[in-house]
């Protein structure tokens, strides 16, 4: 397995690194440890003015850039170590997303930390969030990435990020600071006594499964990276994006995620779609949403045409029934 650090604390340049290295013309699977200062990095399929308290994260310098793969909105600092692991994947069959996160589970175990890989993409600590991931299918490879939480600011993420209260609620938890820690309130300061040491003891973790290989990035990947920060992800168009004036919205929660259907209907067809939430995608929803388009706005024909598609690459574990539930079942 090959091994590279970022060399950067710029969330666009970490991001862009990584969805270079996605389409890097190798065959060998690749790990990376980087980390962004105060960011707020975006889910690919969520809306950034209802994930985000913006008031506080102008007020503290927060970068706010959006990632490529699903799930939800995160914030990112210097107490807060992300992991990114590419490999080659035959995107037919099915993945089990569990089991991505057990490398990290056996890892942090080996290092003494108790974690636990559970839910669609947590890994808890003795009963709280430390990690959240998610995953994207890019040139025939699988990007699969994380979150360690080791020793952020809980506040400062708090005060930034609105999260959605159907989280809360329906695990019957009174706030998000329950629901996550810090790896540091879990081990020994003799242990661990800082980031640096707990990012070595992560290395020498992997290293034992699996050879390392660490090597620089080439200047072909810096090279693009390049591109991809500048065309990307320093973007408004890919951060933010102008959305239509929709005239239609619902949103609702179902055990694969949040859902957020916006389209408009002219002359009782759907002219326009777009489709938003933190579930597990792993392509681009340009396809799908396409496919509304022209469809009377009936629950029969919209139910016959999804049902017609494999969802599960665009939605995750998410169903033709619930798309039509989230469309037309607004109780």
């Amino acid at each position: 397995m090959l091994y590279m650090e970022t060399n950067s604390l710029d969330p666009t340049w970490n991001l862009a690194l990584e969805e270079a290295a996605q389409e890097w013309d190798q065959n060998e699977e690749i790990m990376m440890l980087w980390q962004n200062d105060n960011a707020i990095i975006v889910g690919r399929y969520q809306n950034a003015e209802k994930e985000i308290n913006f008031d506080a994260a102008n007020r503290l310098g927060v970068k706010v850039v959006r990632r490529s793969t699903g799930g939800g909105t995160v914030y990112h600092d210097l107490g807060n170590l992300n992991y990114s692991f590419i490999r080659p994947v035959d995107y037919t069959k099915k993945l089990e997303m569990t089991a991505l996160s057990k490398p990290i589970e056996q890892a942090l175990n080996f290092m003494g930390i108790p974690a636990l890989a559970q839910g669609r993409n947590d890994i808890t600590l003795e009963g709280k969030k430390i990690s959240g991931t998610a995953q994207r299918i890019h040139s025939n490879r699988l990007l699969h990435h994380g979150t360690l939480l080791f020793d952020s600011n809980l506040d400062v993420l708090m005060s930034v990020l609105n999260v959605d209260p159907t989280k809360i609620i329906s695990k019957g938890i009174n706030s998000v600071r329950s629901r996550v820690t810090n790896i540091r309130e879990h081990v020994s300061p003799e242990q661990f006594p800082d980031l640096k040491t707990f990012w070595s003891g992560l290395i020498d973790a992997f290293a034992k499964e699996s050879p390392l290989t660490r090597v620089n990035p080439p200047a072909e990947l810096l090279d693009k990276a390049r591109f991809l920060q500048e065309t990307k992800y320093q973007t408004w168009e890919w951060n933010f994006g102008s959305a239509p004036a929709f005239q239609y919205r619902n949103t609702k929660r179902y055990p694969g995620g949040n859902l957020e259907i916006d389209i408009n209907v002219e002359n009782g067809l759907i002219s326009q779609c777009r489709i938003c939430g933190d579930f597990l995608g792993l392509v681009e929803l340009d396809e799908l949403e396409n496919s509304f388009i022209g469809l009377k706005f009936s629950e029969t024909d919209v139910l016959k045409k999804l049902q017609a598609v494999d969802l599960s690459p665009y939605l995750g574990s998410i169903t033709a029934e619930e798309v039509v539930d989230c469309l037309f079942l607004t109780a």
